[in-house]
């Protein structure tokens, strides 16, 4: 999680409790196909044809990487999570000021995101209001696929390939990652077979029920949406309000780098986020299975100093769990895509930032 990784958490965030960074992931990576359960524990492959499997499953996450990276697209997607369906234009071309991707939002209020390779912009008109999110963002946004480090993926998911459905007019391969244990959610992702491109992606639960699903419903590929200028929809735009997000990625701290992990979650990032209101920076940790995300923010509070750990209020939406609580002197809130349980017995075994 980068500066901007960070941003759509903390810019969102005090939203139910002032003393606690309440996250709102604007993930627009999150997740009715037939979804195979969660099985026993196996090993991870070792024949030679789980082997290949392994490494075509690899070529394919790969190559869709690429093409979500390299090709001019623009479409429509639908993001259906817990609060309902959310639906944008996604475009991907060249502007004056590089290769940019735009999203522009086309339910609720106003809002076009820009992810540019330096900095990640959120224009919101009803605001009079820009928001700039400095650096690129660690979060594998859709249409990327949603894996982090493929080495460790198959560690704590079986891998399937089997012929996907037709979306957006495109015939798909389907790849699934399946739990080994219920400390985390599968995830499901359909890959368009002539381009590689990811057109869908669901996370589902140990049941086979659909928690979060991205999905193109049109999608152009090959020619280069125009974008003469990033502002050019808005007007007075000189005039908005620009904020610059006070988010500093900063090196892996070394109580993370001595961290063994918990439940197969090691960490990916850490931040610190300086908020006017506060004298000492807050921090931000960002951990990973491979697969699934789950961030940490510390708040430092000397008044809990000798209290009891404690766990606030915990929620599930969609297939997002928000634990909020307190440990040795922090106000902890912790926002993944994973099961409860799974975000609070990683709460347990994390260490705390150094003054």
């Amino acid at each position: 999680m980068t500066n901007a990784l960070l941003v759509p958490a903390f810019a969102l965030a005090c939203q139910r409790v002032r003393r606690v960074v309440l996250l709102r992931i604007v993930f627009l990576s999150l997740f009715v196909a037939q979804a195979g359960s969660a099985s026993a524990a196996e090993p991870p492959a070792t024949t030679k044809a789980g082997q290949q499997l392994q490494a075509r499953a690899k070529v394919m996450v790969q190559r869709a990487a690429d093409s979500a990276s390299r090709l001019d697209f623009s479409g429509t997607y639908v993001h259906q999570h817990a609060k309902g369906l959310y639906s944008a234009k996604v475009m991907r071309g060249l502007s004056p000021e590089g290769r940019v991707t735009v999203i522009d939002a086309l339910d609720g209020p106003a809002r076009r995101t820009v992810r540019l390779s330096s900095e990640v912009r959120a224009y919101l008109p009803d605001q009079k209001q820009v928001r700039i999110y400095p650096g690129a963002s660690v979060r594998l946004d859709f249409p990327h696929p949603p894996v982090y480090d493929f080495a460790r993926v198959t560690e704590h998911y079986q891998i399937r390939l089997a012929t996907g459905k037709r979306i957006a007019g495109r015939m798909t391969d389907r790849l699934e990652f399946v739990p080994r244990n219920q400390s985390r959610w599968g995830v499901h992702c359909w890959f368009d077979q002539a381009s590689g491109i990811m057109l869908k992606t669901q996370t589902l639960d140990a049941n086979g029920a659909v928690l979060e699903e991205h999905s193109f419903s049109d999608l152009n590929l090959g020619s280069s949406p125009q974008l003469p200028s990033l502002e050019a929809p808005f007007k007075d735009v000189g005039s908005w309000q620009r904020v610059t997000a006070p988010i500093h990625r900063e090196p892996m701290p070394q109580v993370l780098k001595d961290y063994v992990g918990s439940l197969g979650f090691l960490p990916l990032a850490a931040a610190k986020v300086k908020e006017p209101s506060s004298s000492l920076p807050h921090t931000q940790w960002l951990f990973t299975d491979g697969i699934a995300l789950v961030s940490v923010f510390f708040i430092h509070d000397p008044k809990l100093n000798g209290q009891a750990n404690s766990t606030e209020s915990s929620d599930l939406k969609g297939a997002t769990a928000m634990i909020i609580g307190s440990k040795s002197g922090y106000h902890l809130t912790a926002l993944g895509e994973v099961p409860i349980d799974t975000a609070k017995g990683l709460l347990v075994t994390l260490p705390l930032p150094q003054q």
